[in-house]
């Protein structure tokens, strides 16, 4: 069962959900899907809340579906997973013996400039409690740095934050927590009826240097798994000892300094947003979301097979901020300047911020060519 929302529905989603026949919840994005020519399999409220009684998984491919959630469905447990889930500082509290040495706090946006920005243990990051990618987050190394956050803050995240439902987006209030040395992997995962937690993705996200905060390009390697899948799913058992999930999708965050996984945050019902979790169907050919619906348990040998020495990875190209609305994507370009583009997804809608998408394949020979991604100039990929 899915529920298709803005800001993005991949072609390759509706044909899966057509294939498989999959309940879609009737909504302005659905609707418009249909008379652009694809027969989905359309719900009204009623019926999509009958069937999910009847089937108890569900998919929510954009955080702007949560709002219908609390609105229309009877199922209360699920909702409070939703909301704990969603807010930062609440996860924070109830994983705090998970990791008792880790600080945070939490404060309203309007209170940020009165606080001793001096008495603050940097390095610390600032975030909105409720978050969707890297809005209004910031990496703050010192006094000057933390005035520098709340400037930005200040004259842009409403800005930002009103293309977001205040669920997707919270606006009142932002977590400060310490800054989490380490690589950030993300990883996409499904507890299923019985509580017991698959992992369908990896990703390393890389960046170009330590003040980064961008989602430019996350990659994924047989060596990867074979490194961090033990200690991510150790994190996964421990966590559903506390929070109890089943029949539950999420994307979790993380950073991981050689000794302990700590999450950055965790987003329930989907996988990586933008259709990116489909980066596995062109390494295994299995549909995320498939596997989660259909309970399907893929192991990282039948993932990998023949692929072992290659990697494989998604980049989200941002649009450049003073690009002119009628600027687009230079597809050609880019294709001639990468060893193996598998495939690219421009974004027509200049107010999301995204060029494109694109998902990508190095060999061994090629590795440099995920350093040159990071530090790329996407004013050169506008026409």
């Amino acid at each position: 069962m899915l529920i298709l929302e803005k800001p993005y529905v991949s072609e390759t989603l509706i044909k899966t959900a057509i294939e498989q026949h999959l309940p879609v919840l009737r909504n302005a994005m659905s609707e418009q899907i249909v008379a652009n020519g694809y027969p989905l399999h359309l719900y009204n409220d009623e019926e999509f809340v009958a069937a999910y009684q009847q089937r108890g998984r569900l998919y929510t491919m954009s955080e702007n579906a949560l709002g219908w959630l609390v609105e229309h469905l009877p199922d209360q447990e699920l909702l409070d997973k939703i909301a704990l889930l969603k807010d930062k500082a609440t996860f924070r509290r109830i994983c705090r013996d998970m990791y008792p040495d880790f600080f945070f706090c939490e404060e309203e946006i309007a209170k940020l400039d009165g606080i001793q920005a001096d008495k603050l243990p940097y390095p610390l990051v600032l975030k909105p409690s409720v978050g969707f990618l890297s809005a209004g987050v910031h990496v703050v190394h010192d006094v000057q740095e933390w005035q520098a956050a709340i400037r930005d803050i200040q004259e842009n995240f409403h800005k930002v934050s009103a293309q977001f439902p205040e669920f997707v987006i919270g606006t009142q209030k932002f977590l400060i927590e310490a800054y989490i040395h380490g690589e950030e992997y993300a990883v996409d995962t499904y507890f299923d009826d019985q509580g017991v937690p698959t992992i369908l993705n990896i990703f390393h996200h890389r960046f170009a240097n330590e003040s980064d905060t961008s989602d430019r390009l996350y990659c994924s390697s047989r060596a990867l798994y074979d490194q961090y899948e033990e200690p991510f799913m150790n994190f996964l058992v421990q966590l559903n000892k506390v929070l109890q999930l089943h029949d539950f999708p999420m994307h979790i965050e993380f950073r991981y300094d050689g000794r302990k996984a700590i999450p950055i945050e965790i987003n329930p019902l989907r996988f990586a947003g933008f259709c990116l979790n489909e980066l596995q169907t062109h390494i295994s050919g299995l549909h995320p979301i498939i596997a989660y619906l259909e309970n399907i348990h893929l192991s990282k040998e039948e993932m990998w097979q023949g692929k072992e020495q290659d990697t494989y990875s998604f980049l989200v190209l941002e649009r450049p901020a003073d690009a002119k609305p009628e600027e687009r994507f230079n597809e050609r370009k880019f294709r001639e300047d990468m060893m193996d583009v598998l495939e690219l997804r421009p974004l027509a809608d200049p107010t999301v911020g995204v060029a494109a998408t694109a998902f990508i394949r190095t060999d061994s020979a090629h590795q440099a060519e995920l350093e040159h991604i990071l530090h790329l100039d996407m004013h050169d990929y506008m026409i």
